[in-house]
């Protein structure tokens, strides 16, 4: 049975290697080992999914700014990553769940990401740029996704990313 938790400092390597494993390059494993040095990382939406005992899986959130207004609280979901050989099995869609839900808890407005639409749609997320929000990268407009887990709001404008994003 596959659990979900926060990810521990002893977890790190095991991210890494679920996140090597998941993406053709080690772009995404070093762009978690960065981000969690930054003032964006939120060490409770740093999530694992263990089957019997061994991370089979990983999701971050990190912060990120509505620069034309600083008081919505904004997350981003990136990356979510499972080892090959476990996919296919709903942990993907276990650690998004569980991510929007502690996202709520935490008191956070809204998560974007850049990803599939088919897959994230099921979640709530929808283009973002509907709402008015610039996507901060050279990505198509469809896979610039927003949901909202808290205080909805009309404001859209630009976005402040966390600086390892710049290095992928």
């Amino acid at each position: 049975m596959v659990r979900i938790s926060q990810e521990t400092t002893d977890d790190e390597p095991a991210v890494d290697a679920v996140h090597t494993a998941a993406f053709p390059s080690a772009d995404e494993a070093e762009l978690v080992t960065a981000l969690r040095q930054t003032d964006a990382f939120v060490p409770s939406l740093s999530l694992v999914a263990r089957d019997d005992g061994t991370v089979v899986g990983h999701v971050l959130c990190t912060r990120v700014r509505v620069e034309d207004d600083p008081s919505i609280r904004a997350l981003t979901l990136a990356p979510v990553a499972v080892r090959p050989d476990e996919q296919g099995q709903g942990i993907g869609s276990s650690l998004v769940q569980t991510a929007l839900d502690t996202a709520a808890e935490a008191g956070f407005d809204l998560v974007f990401l850049h990803g599939d639409p088919d897959f994230y749609s099921r979640f709530g997320f929808h283009p973002a740029e509907i709402r008015g929000f610039e996507n901060p990268f050279e990505t198509p407009p469809e896979v610039f996704m927003v949901a909202t887990v808290g205080d909805d709001s009309d404001e859209g404008g630009p976005l402040s990313y966390p600086d390892p994003f710049d290095h992928i």
